[in-house]
């Protein structure tokens, strides 16, 4: 009973900090995106200091990150936290969301300052739309790393699902970096919001892919590899 009620309490403080910092600090963040950009990893940093002192969850970031220059990111997707991970890790990001998001308003105010994209899950009429938009939208941006989760939702550590084409069409028509991400981020802070003490939550940037004519990328290459990383994290860190 007592490990519930610190659950429940860590994510209350969580998610009401998301409210109070997003408010308060909108004036500052509204001048621009790099000043969004300092308000969110501010939260992420505090975020990350509760996990330490409450529970002794660890962040750690490995592999070869990107730099600013425009790239892909296709990550493995468990929890809030590795969202906020890349949010903190990457240099200028933006996702593509599931539209249900749009509706909580601090958290939609500072995903659109940054350019984030949203699109429908169980539509695939307008989630392909939404793709052509970002596809028009991305072509000119010369910086700047797109976020997308294949699986299209949160999953549980060592589970797998079908991963959605969207990725391949965001790389064969933007021609950028593509980077496979790996995460075992759902040991630390599950789906269903509970915490586990003495862990470590990582991200893995397991693969730099750069765009080829020549050669044809294939989805059960990407979803061999985000799945096969991301099962070795959890068994690791479960070991």
């Amino acid at each position: 009973m007592k490990g519930k009620f610190k659950n429940i309490s860590t994510a209350i403080i969580i998610y009401t900090l998301l409210v109070v910092m997003g408010v308060v600090l909108l004036p500052y963040a509204s001048r621009s995106k790099e000043n969004c950009l300092k308000v969110i990893r501010l939260y992420c940093d505090v975020v990350f200091w509760i996990l330490k002192k409450l529970f002794n969850i660890k962040i750690l970031v490995k592999g070869r990150l990107p730099d600013n220059s425009a790239s892909i990111i296709c990550s493995k997707h468990q929890s809030f936290l590795d969202v906020l991970i890349l949010l903190k890790a990457l240099p200028e990001p933006k996702f593509i969301m599931k539209s249900e998001l749009t509706w909580v308003p601090v958290l939609a105010t500072y995903a659109k300052k940054i350019g984030c994209v949203k699109v429908k899950r169980n539509d695939n009429a307008r989630s392909w739309y939404a793709l052509k938009q970002v596809i028009n939208e991305e072509a000119e941006n010369q910086s700047g790393q797109l976020v997308i989760y294949p699986e299209g939702t949160r999953t549980n550590p060592g589970q797998e699902i079908k991963y959605k084409k969207g990725v391949l069409v965001l790389f064969s028509s933007l021609k950028r970096p593509l980077y496979l991400v790996s995460t075992n981020a759902g040991v630390a802070w599950s789906k269903n919001g509970i915490f586990k003490e003495n862990t470590t939550a990582t991200i893995n940037f397991i693969e730099k892919i750069n765009y080829s004519k020549k050669e044809g990328l294939k989805l059960d290459y990407i979803k061999e590899n985000i799945e096969r990383d991301s099962l070795n994290l959890y068994n690791e860190e479960v070991a």
